[in-house]
């Protein structure tokens, strides 16, 4: 294959793993605004015996509407590109090692901010590496500080707003730069 053609196939990739990286803007600002305002509450209510509550309910809430949504944009965008495929492989295990770690987190007595952050820190960092979109790189880091940060040095009770500042840094900032780029104001 000539060098040229490999440059031509490499750039399209690229550019299709951007658009597929756009596509999922939505998820970042849906989970950024829903999980912020949780770790929020549950660092103010941390006294209630209730205060995990908060969790459940907007992981479910989160969850119908983030299914719709795909639902919905899945039969408008037609045929899988390559780079759907990579970010859907990646996100698919970001939630099936989340579902398989927080019971694990419950059964060893330790706070699940820290493998959530953690996972959600390398999927986000792998998705903006494909895509070559520094702010997801950066957030992707982010989250990583975060759950160390959970991990060794922020006690407890103080692991929400740490979650809190973390997600914002990680999804909601840089999905609200990947939004304004995709609308071309960035």
């Amino acid at each position: 294959m000539e060098t040229s053609k490999s440059i031509e196939i490499i750039e399209s990739m690229y550019k299709e793993s951007k658009r597929s990286l756009h596509r999922n803007s939505f998820y970042f600002i849906l989970w950024g605004l829903l999980l912020v305002p949780a770790g929020i509450a549950e660092y103010l209510f941390i006294e209630s015996e209730k205060a995990y509550m908060v969790w459940p309910i907007v992981g479910i809430v989160g969850g119908i509407v983030a299914g719709i949504y795909g639902f919905r944009e899945g039969k408008r965008a037609g045929a899988q590109t390559v780079g759907d495929r990579i970010y859907n492989y990646t996100w698919g295990a970001f939630i099936a090692l989340l579902i398989l770690s927080l019971p694990l987190s419950f059964k060893y007595d330790f706070s699940p901010h820290i493998l959530i952050l953690m996972l959600a820190g390398y999927a986000t960092f792998v998705s903006g590496g494909i895509a070559k979109f520094t702010p997801f790189i950066l957030g992707g880091m982010a989250l990583v500080a975060g759950s160390l940060l959970c991990a060794y040095v922020v006690e407890l009770p103080y692991h929400g707003l740490v979650f809190a500042a973390s997600i914002l840094l990680g999804y909601v900032i840089p999905g609200f730069m990947l939004r304004n780029q995709e609308n071309g104001q960035a």
